[in-house]
Formats: C-alpha cells, structure tokens, sequence
C-alpha cells in the first residue's frame, strides 16, 4: 500500500514537473497571439501605411493618420497581444472626430511584420515609432499621447517612461504587470518571477512617469480583471484619473465612453 502510494505520489510529481516544464517552455505562445496577415486598414480608416526601422534591424511598419493642424495632438496606440491593429480601428474615430492625428503601431511578428515579438523587442519596435512621431511633431513631445491596450500597456509606460514631457499616458484595461498576472492564472506554479523572461513591470515604472495618466478598466473584463489596473493606479502619480466602466469587458472599452472620456482627460475637461 505505502508502495502503491509512493508511485502514485511520484507519478503526480513527475506530471507536476512536465506541465512546469511545458509553460516554460512555451510561455511567449501563451502570452502573444500574433496574426501574420496584414490587415486592410484603408477599408477601415483614412491613413497610409509608413514604415520605421528598428535598433535590431527590422523593418516594421504601422498606420498613420496625420492630425487636422499642427496644434492638435498624436496618439502613438500600442495594441494588445492578439491579432494585429486591425481591430484596434474602432479605437480611432472619437480621436479624429476631436481632430487629432493617430499611429497604430504594429509589432514585429504580428500584421505582416518580421521577427518575434518579446519583452524587450517591443520596446525597440515603441522606440522606432516614438521616433517617426517625435519627428512628424516637430520634437514636440508634448503634443504626444501614448496609448497602451492590455499588453500594450507595458510598451507605452516604458515609451513614457523614456520620454519625460509627452502630454499624456493613456491605459486601455492594463495590469500592473505581466508577472502578477501570470501568477493569478498559474496560482499552483512557484518561482514564477525566474521562469518567466517577460514581465512588463508597470508598477515599477509609472511612478517615475511625469505625464499625466489615465486608466480605463473594464468591471466584466475576465481577461484581465480590474483589480490589476486599479492596483497600476494606485501606484500612478498625480494628475491620474481612474475611468471605472461597470458594462464593458476587456476589448470593447471604446464602446463605452473610453476615447471621449480621454480626449476630455487630456483636454482638461474630465470630471468624473
């Protein structure tokens, strides 16, 4: 019986082992869900595609709609991990209509973009196109408006972070790491902080962050649940504003007064 039950307790752990070991193994697929095709931008939005080169080499290239006046701001948009900018048009209109220029920037691996996208890879691809902004601004950062959606989060805070003076950080359902999620969905898995190679720390970034700052969390968001963007808040220095939308998930923020409450933030008129 004592046998019967050291083999059972050696096959639990041997299985334990295996599964520790496939996440680890396979953490990126788990954590980027990259489309390969390039999506048909024109059909969704005015614009043209522009290309930027990367520290690393890569040629990459993102959608840029100009804005109506040189007095107007740009929104640099960091999209989530899956997919490609294709879906993040919807985020747009509310920043045009207000008169501002947009770049949805796309990632290496995703939209048609070479390489593999990692930690530190998209921080290179946010360089690049902070640069093609900062230039099309006239090195005016202040009328630049970062935006990070979900995983984005983590390039625009950095992007921010790295940039003193940009006129605003904008959060589209965030956390407040990578890390912290990885441990809320893999509870059972220790040492999580050594396994995983991307942890897109926020916490620790955006008190060093002089812009200000606004969250928009989802209260149906099970993808990322708000908790970890209020806790991104918390962190946050003032001026920050937390915009809290009881109906709306993980994706669909926008169709709840997410971009206007923003164009509002950044003009000075959010009140909530």
């Amino acid at each position: 019986m004592k046998r019967l039950a050291m083999e059972i307790a050696l096959l639990g752990a041997a299985v334990y082992l295996g599964l520790v070991g496939l996440l680890y193994l396979g953490q990126r697929s788990l954590l980027y869900f990259p489309s390969t095709e390039r999506p048909d931008m024109a059909a969704a939005l005015p614009g043209r595609w522009i290309s930027v080169t990367t520290s690393d080499g890569l040629r990459l290239h993102g959608w840029w709609i100009p804005p109506a006046d040189d007095s107007r701001p740009v929104v640099l948009l960091f999209h989530g991990n899956a997919i490609h900018i294709g879906p993040r048009a919807a985020k747009v209109p509310a920043y045009l209509e207000a008169g501002w220029g947009v770049l949805l920037a796309e990632y290496r691996g995703y939209g048609g973009n070479p390489g593999l996208p990692y930690e530190e890879g998209l921080y290179r691809d946010g360089r690049a196109y902070m640069a093609f902004v900062i230039q099309e601004v006239n090195r005016d950062t202040g009328r630049i408006v970062l935006y990070g959606e979900s995983l984005g989060s983590g390039v625009a805070t950095q992007m921010a972070l790295e940039h003193p003076g940009v006129r605003a950080l904008i959060l589209d359902a965030p956390f407040d790491s990578a890390l912290a999620v990885a441990r809320w969905r893999f509870p059972l898995v220790p040492f999580l902080e050594l396994m995983f190679h991307d942890h897109y720390r926020n916490d620790l970034k955006i008190a060093q962050v002089d812009a200000p700052v606004f969250i928009g969390v989802g209260g149906k968001d099970t993808i990322i649940p708000p908790r970890f963007g209020r806790a991104l808040y918390a962190a946050a220095v003032e001026p920050k504003a937390l915009g809290a939308y009881a109906e709306a998930g993980h994706l669909d923020l926008q169709d709840h007064g997410f971009a206007q409450d923003t164009v509002a933030f950044v003009d000075g008129r959010f009140h909530p």
